[in-house]
């Protein structure tokens, strides 16, 4: 297993038990926790007692660790500790999510509750053989499903170069088959592009990878015009997440679009102080952007002026269609998946799959609970579904 996924795991391995004794959580998750709480040991449920109450005597701490990384006064950091009090939540969830009052939590997951739920409804997601994890098999599972992906000329590992085709010209990036949010990209020099005998390809990469990690080398994908005044130097993508419906089949249940805040960074990752919007299902227009972490709203790039009230993706309706084709046809095994998708002159792209996609993102862009929207019923009903097969 790759470190970052070891890395990974290692924190995602206790689901806590919000409240320790009795539940707190939305609404839409009570039969969860009573399955929960009906089925666990008594070993088990005093380690809850435990570690809830631990967490409450964290909360101070990092009420004010939270209010200084974001800049929060003291009047914030008062009300937050009461509302972390009450609703046993994170006060770094309070600050992404932007809550003024207890109430509004009902609507909204907790980011702690997002692996366990995950882990239940997604298992394959978690094993060793999950498809989404490593870029090489994802675009593999593609390519025999005839999926939209981007282009591969090759893959490269310790043992050397593999499944090679002559670039011809095409514009390439290389990337790590195991990196997460863009990590180790690299745009190749042009020359790159006209090389045609595999061992000198092999020996011109060599420079700008990392040799004891698997590469994937692909085609650099191009932005729709409708882009250009938003995606600066990188390639935009959308996470429209799908999950299994009451008929077993998928439905969109979140959508965000990503895109860079400044000239330079050649990726759109919150890290890289990326904006994220959510898009209208219905029509694929763009709403008010923020930053992923921490800053307030904006109504237009900060560097094109661009409003992004006027931005509607476009394809909208082929992207909803080519990721529930994915999920049902290449990928069925997932309850539940985010989608990367890119916007290119010749129609929707995927670029990557996610088992584990994060309620961060749709939950902090669209100011609204995940909870209390189509994407809690469905989770609920594939909670239901799982743990009742057990």
């Amino acid at each position: 297993m790759h470190p970052t996924e070891i890395a990974y795991y290692a924190k995602k391995a206790f689901a806590l038990f919000p409240g320790g004794v009795e539940p707190v959580s939305a609404p839409a998750f009570a039969a969860h926790y009573d399955r929960r709480k009906q089925n666990r040991s008594v070993a088990r449920a005093t380690v809850d007692r435990a570690v809830a109450a631990g967490f409450r005597a964290w909360l101070p701490d990092r009420t004010r660790s939270v209010a200084a990384k974001f800049g929060l006064d003291e009047s914030w950091q008062h009300r937050t500790l009461g509302i972390a009090r009450e609703c046993f939540v994170d006060p770094n969830d309070i600050a992404l999510f932007r809550i003024e009052r207890p109430e509004e939590l009902g609507d909204y997951i907790r980011r702690f509750e997002d692996a366990g739920f995950n882990k239940i409804i997604n298992p394959m997601g978690w094993s060793r053989k999950c498809v989404l994890v490593d870029k090489a098999a994802f675009y593999a599972r593609c390519r025999e499903h005839d999926v939209a992906h981007p282009q591969v000329f090759g893959i490269v590992e310790r043992g050397g170069l593999r499944h090679f085709e002559p670039p011809r010209g095409c514009a390439l990036i290389a990337k790590p088959s195991h990196g997460e949010g863009g990590r180790g990209m690299t745009r190749l020099p042009h020359e790159h592009a006209h090389i045609g005998i595999a061992s000198l390809f092999e020996k011109a990469l060599r420079p700008h990878i990392d040799a004891s990690q698997t590469w994937i080398v692909q085609r650099a994908l191009a932005n729709h015009p409708a882009l250009h005044d938003y995606a600066m130097d990188a390639l935009s993508t959308a996470r429209l997440t799908t999950m299994r419906n009451e008929q077993g089949r998928p439905e969109l249940v979140s959508t965000v679009l990503r895109v860079p805040s400044l000239r330079g960074p050649e990726i759109d990752n919150m890290k890289a102080g990326g904006l994220i919007m959510p898009v209208d299902f219905e029509t694929g227009r763009a709403g008010i952007a923020c930053k992923g972490y921490g800053g307030g709203d904006y109504a237009r790039h900060p560097v094109s002026g661009a409003a992004f009230s006027d931005l509607v993706l476009p394809d909208w309706d082929a992207a909803i269609g080519l990721v529930a084709d994915a999920h049902s046809r290449a990928f069925p095994e997932y309850a539940l998946i985010g989608w990367d998708v890119a916007f290119t002159p010749d129609g929707p792209v995927l670029v990557e799959g996610n088992a584990k996609p994060g309620v961060l993102m749709p939950q902090r862009s669209g100011r609204k609970g995940l909870a209390g929207q189509r994407y809690g019923e469905l989770l609920a009903h594939n909670l239901e579904i799982a743990e009742t097969a057990r």
